[in-house]
Protein backbone atom coordinates (compact mmCIF):
# COMPACT_ATOMS: atom_id res chain seq x y z
CA UNK A 1 0.00 0.00 0.00
CA UNK A 2 0.95 3.51 -1.09
CA UNK A 3 1.24 6.43 1.52
CA UNK A 4 -0.54 9.47 1.02
CA UNK A 5 2.04 12.35 1.35
CA UNK A 6 1.06 14.77 4.24
CA UNK A 7 0.51 18.39 2.30
CA UNK A 8 0.75 21.43 4.47
CA UNK A 9 -1.79 23.87 4.57
CA UNK A 10 -1.15 27.21 3.46
CA UNK A 11 -3.46 29.89 4.55
CA UNK A 12 -4.41 32.53 1.85
CA UNK A 13 -3.76 36.13 2.22
CA UNK A 14 -7.39 36.92 3.71
CA UNK A 15 -7.05 34.39 6.28
CA UNK A 16 -4.13 35.37 7.45
CA UNK A 17 -5.99 38.89 7.52
CA UNK A 18 -8.97 37.42 9.43
CA UNK A 19 -6.43 35.94 12.24
CA UNK A 20 -4.74 38.71 12.42
CA UNK A 21 -7.51 40.74 13.65
CA UNK A 22 -9.29 37.76 15.78
CA UNK A 23 -6.29 37.66 17.80
CA UNK A 24 -6.12 41.78 18.15
CA UNK A 25 -9.74 41.55 19.17
CA UNK A 26 -8.68 39.17 21.58
CA UNK A 27 -5.86 40.46 23.32
CA UNK A 28 -7.22 43.75 23.56
CA UNK A 29 -10.50 42.20 25.28
CA UNK A 30 -7.99 40.36 27.65
CA UNK A 31 -6.28 43.63 28.36
CA UNK A 32 -9.86 45.57 28.77
CA UNK A 33 -11.20 42.95 30.92
CA UNK A 34 -7.51 43.06 33.23
CA UNK A 35 -7.82 46.72 33.61
CA UNK A 36 -11.70 46.72 34.50
CA UNK A 37 -10.58 43.85 37.37
CA UNK A 38 -7.35 45.66 38.57
CA UNK A 39 -7.33 47.56 41.73
CA UNK A 40 -4.14 50.03 42.04
CA UNK A 41 -2.48 49.85 45.94
CA UNK A 42 -2.94 53.80 45.84
CA UNK A 43 -6.87 53.94 45.83
CA UNK A 44 -10.57 52.38 45.57
CA UNK A 45 -9.95 51.93 41.71
CA UNK A 46 -13.17 50.62 40.66
CA UNK A 47 -15.25 49.16 42.89
CA UNK A 48 -18.59 47.64 43.49
CA UNK A 49 -19.81 44.83 40.74
CA UNK A 50 -15.92 44.28 39.85
CA UNK A 51 -14.07 45.14 43.09
CA UNK A 52 -14.27 45.59 46.57
CA UNK A 53 -17.71 45.59 48.61
CA UNK A 54 -18.42 48.02 49.85
CA UNK A 55 -16.42 50.69 48.04
CA UNK A 56 -13.36 52.02 50.74
CA UNK A 57 -13.82 55.77 51.05
CA UNK A 58 -10.94 58.06 49.49
CA UNK A 59 -9.30 61.00 51.60
CA UNK A 60 -8.40 63.80 49.51
CA UNK A 61 -7.31 67.62 50.73
CA UNK A 62 -6.09 70.67 49.04
CA UNK A 63 -4.81 73.67 50.63
CA UNK A 64 -6.58 77.15 49.09
CA UNK A 65 -4.98 79.71 50.99
CA UNK A 66 -1.76 80.19 53.76
CA UNK A 67 -1.56 83.33 55.52
CA UNK A 68 1.52 84.16 57.79
CA UNK A 69 0.17 85.49 61.10
CA UNK A 70 3.43 85.83 62.99
CA UNK A 71 7.29 85.18 62.78
CA UNK A 72 5.75 81.48 64.07
CA UNK A 73 2.60 81.41 63.14
CA UNK A 74 0.67 80.77 59.55
CA UNK A 75 -3.15 80.10 59.04
CA UNK A 76 -3.81 77.86 56.39
CA UNK A 77 -7.56 76.53 54.93
CA UNK A 78 -8.01 73.36 53.52
CA UNK A 79 -10.63 71.47 51.87
CA UNK A 80 -11.43 67.79 52.07
CA UNK A 81 -12.31 66.43 48.01
CA UNK A 82 -12.15 63.00 49.42
CA UNK A 83 -15.37 60.79 50.11
CA UNK A 84 -14.99 60.67 54.42
CA UNK A 85 -14.48 62.40 57.24
CA UNK A 86 -10.42 63.07 57.61
CA UNK A 87 -9.17 63.70 61.14
CA UNK A 88 -5.72 65.10 60.99
CA UNK A 89 -2.84 63.96 63.56
CA UNK A 90 -0.48 65.99 63.30
CA UNK A 91 2.14 67.96 60.26
CA UNK A 92 5.66 68.91 59.53
CA UNK A 93 6.40 72.48 58.01
CA UNK A 94 9.93 72.84 55.95
CA UNK A 95 11.33 76.05 54.52
CA UNK A 96 13.58 76.09 51.39
CA UNK A 97 16.76 75.77 53.88
CA UNK A 98 16.04 73.87 56.65
CA UNK A 99 14.86 70.43 58.42
CA UNK A 100 11.38 70.09 58.84
CA UNK A 101 9.65 71.22 61.94
CA UNK A 102 7.39 68.12 63.38
CA UNK A 103 4.45 68.71 65.42
CA UNK A 104 3.75 65.32 66.54
CA UNK A 105 1.50 65.77 69.60
CA UNK A 106 -1.12 68.35 67.63
CA UNK A 107 -4.93 67.38 67.74
CA UNK A 108 -6.01 68.74 64.37
CA UNK A 109 -9.32 69.46 63.17
CA UNK A 110 -11.69 66.89 61.61
CA UNK A 111 -12.86 67.74 58.08
CA UNK A 112 -16.07 66.49 56.72
CA UNK A 113 -16.36 65.51 53.13
CA UNK A 114 -16.80 68.87 49.88
CA UNK A 115 -15.90 71.12 53.39
CA UNK A 116 -13.48 73.89 53.98
CA UNK A 117 -11.72 73.96 57.44
CA UNK A 118 -8.89 77.14 58.85
CA UNK A 119 -5.64 75.19 60.56
CA UNK A 120 -3.05 77.37 62.57
CA UNK A 121 0.02 75.72 62.22
CA UNK A 122 2.75 77.15 64.94
CA UNK A 123 6.53 76.58 64.80
CA UNK A 124 9.01 77.02 67.70
CA UNK A 125 10.73 79.88 65.79
CA UNK A 126 14.12 78.32 66.28
CA UNK A 127 14.61 75.73 63.00
CA UNK A 128 13.23 79.16 60.74
CA UNK A 129 10.71 81.49 61.18
CA UNK A 130 7.60 82.48 58.87
CA UNK A 131 8.01 84.84 55.95
CA UNK A 132 5.31 86.21 53.69
CA UNK A 133 6.66 85.46 50.27
CA UNK A 134 8.57 82.44 51.12
CA UNK A 135 7.87 78.96 50.10
CA UNK A 136 6.77 76.45 51.96
CA UNK A 137 6.20 72.14 52.40
CA UNK A 138 3.40 71.31 54.52
CA UNK A 139 2.90 67.53 54.86
CA UNK A 140 -0.46 67.00 56.90
CA UNK A 141 -0.99 63.60 58.15
CA UNK A 142 -4.09 62.13 59.35
CA UNK A 143 -5.43 59.47 61.82
CA UNK A 144 -5.47 56.72 58.35
CA UNK A 145 -1.98 57.50 58.27
CA UNK A 146 -2.67 59.52 54.78
CA UNK A 147 0.10 62.44 54.11
CA UNK A 148 -0.67 65.70 51.96
CA UNK A 149 2.26 67.24 51.04
CA UNK A 150 1.72 70.92 49.17
CA UNK A 151 4.69 73.11 48.55
CA UNK A 152 2.47 76.46 48.94
CA UNK A 153 4.17 80.41 49.37
CA UNK A 154 2.55 82.63 52.09
CA UNK A 155 1.29 85.59 51.74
Amino acid sequence: MEEKAKRKRHWSTGEKVAAVILLSVLAIFVILLGLILYEPPTGPGLCGAFGPQPCPGREGLNIITAVVNSPTNMTIQVLNTGSVQISLTSYYVRNTYSQPYPSNNWSGPTVIPNAYTTINLLIDGNAFTFQSGTYYTITLITSRNSQFTFTIKAS
